[in-house]
């Protein structure tokens, strides 16, 4: 996951420059709970439909529950960011089916396409819209210390592929704060279950975020000797379309997995020079969980590999809630796509904020509360969010080794590309998709036998 979301921004640092100071959050790791906290748990029966009369409180009415998005819904990166709102709205129109929540319904109110950079329109979102809550989708995230910066704190839910998360305590991702320079067995394991003991790291040479993912990449080889690197370049630029030389000093190389800290665009020029200079070799692919890329592009990209952040769909029998979220994002209009289920998940754990305030809510309360859940999983479509820990970089204070705030599990989903589609790889014993290694962040030695889970409601 470090790799693919790395990959993304690379891209976002790169266009960055020309938009000028895009931001960056030095945030100290931050406590998420009150010591001594007492433990909750999610309103459910009666609970749920009982309204109690709340005053004082931005965006809640007797009737209802209002919530803004700000998305990159046009943006210069041809990403379906839009998509992040459709999913929110598709889960909100799952909740009002059923009633909604403490007796209101729950409404997008604003809608907002911030293009690129959110921080104007997260601005004019706080100032004009005034939501309970706050989704966002966007390239950048300099919107962030105006959100951390809201009183009372404005409860917000983010694709989380942006630093700028880390320390602040009420903006929620559907993963964890991320460590771009963590190293881990995901590579490693990937190399040493297919046989490959050669690999190639290629980076971007003016992106920081794609320098510190191929280091990070190197450094897991040397911790977990699966294999051993045998070409590795950070110096490609941006769009680079003439990638012959690099390609033949890999084959040269011997190189049989390519691990890429690369944008959609350049894993599809760098498969095609693969494939015209007949180099027996497949890739990784960093934000390509979209079928129409790969059913468009599949004679470059054969056998190449791909991690979504949750469960993928390919997976059989497909989890009760992934079923859901097909049902009701088609029934509301929308495509099923990888910011569509994200937004779906942030959907989620909204509710699951309010479930867990209870019914006499406010922000500060979601926000309390949620930092208290240690298994935030969106009923099993991802690996489990320890928000008593999460806000913060995994890596912990400065000077630190071991990651400190880093989640219990190293849990991945893998698919690889077949003819035309994705398949789900290693296949996994019926109803247990997650491909767990153990020792989590801080293994000693490399696992070589993974453990098959499930974090689904009704899994054993």
């Amino acid at each position: 996951m470090r790799s693919r979301i790395a990959a993304v921004c690379a891209v976002l640092a790169l266009l960055a420059v020309a938009c000028g100071n895009a931001g960056s959050s030095k945030a100290q790791p931050s406590a998420s709970t009150t010591p001594g906290a007492t433990s909750i748990t999610e309103a459910s029966g009666a609970a749920l439909k009982k309204n109690v009369p709340i005053s004082g409180v931005q965006g809640v009415t007797p009737t209802e529950i209002d919530v803004a998005a700000v998305t990159a819904k046009t943006n210069p990166l041809g990403g379906k960011y839009g998509s992040f709102a459709d999913g929110v709205q598709a889960y909100l129109n799952y909740m009002n089916s059923t009633g909604g929540i403490y007796g209101r319904q729950l409404k997008l109110t604003s809608n907002r396409d911030d293009h690129f950079a959110n921080e104007s329109a997260v601005k004019s979102s706080l100032a004009q819209d005034h939501a309970f809550a706050t989704f966002i989708a966007t390239p950048l995230f300099t919107g962030a210390p105006d959100i951390a910066a809201t009183n009372p704190p404005m409860p917000t839910f983010i694709w989380n592929i942006n630093p700028e998360m880390a320390g602040h305590t009420n903006i929620f991702g559907t993963v964890g704060a991320l460590c771009f320079n963590c190293i881990g067995q995901g590579a490693p394991f990937l190399a040493q279950q297919y046989k490959y003991t050669k690999v190639a790291v290629l980076a971007y040479g003016v992106a920081e975020s794609s320098k510190q993912c191929a280091e990070a990449d190197r450094a897991s080889f040397k911790a977990y000797p699966s294999a051993k690197v045998v070409y590795f370049n950070e110096n490609l630029q941006f769009d680079q379309p003439n990638l012959t030389a690099i390609v033949g000093d890999m084959k040269t190389a011997g190189a049989q997995l390519v691990l890429t800290c690369l944008d959609q665009n350049e894993s599809v020029i760098l498969g095609k020079e693969m494939v015209k200079q007949h180099m027996n070799a497949v890739q990784t692919l960093p934000n390509s969980y979209d079928q129409g890329f790969i059913a468009q592009n599949s004679q470059y990209l054969q056998g190449d590999f791909d991690d979504p952040q949750f469960v993928a769909f390919e997976y059989q029998p497909q989890l009760p809630e992934i079923q859901l979220l097909m049902k009701w994002i088609k029934q509301s209009g929308f495509e099923v796509n990888e910011l569509s289920t994200e937004g779906w998940i942030a959907g989620n754990e909204f509710v699951t904020g309010l479930k867990l305030a209870g019914p006499d809510f406010s922000q500060q309360k979601l926000i309390d509360a949620l930092n208290q859940d240690t298994h935030f999983d969106a009923d099993g479509m991802i690996e489990p969010i320890d928000w008593t820990i999460q806000h913060n970089d995994p890596r912990g204070p400065a000077g630190t080794t071991i990651p400190r705030y880093a989640g219990k599990y190293d849990c991945s989903i893998t698919v690889r590309v077949q003819g035309t589609k994705f398949v789900p790889i290693p296949q996994p014993p019926p109803g247990k998709p997650w491909v767990c290694l153990t020792g989590g962040p801080n293994a000693k030695t490399l696992t070589t036998t993974p453990v098959y889970m499930s974090f689904a409601p009704s899994a054993g």
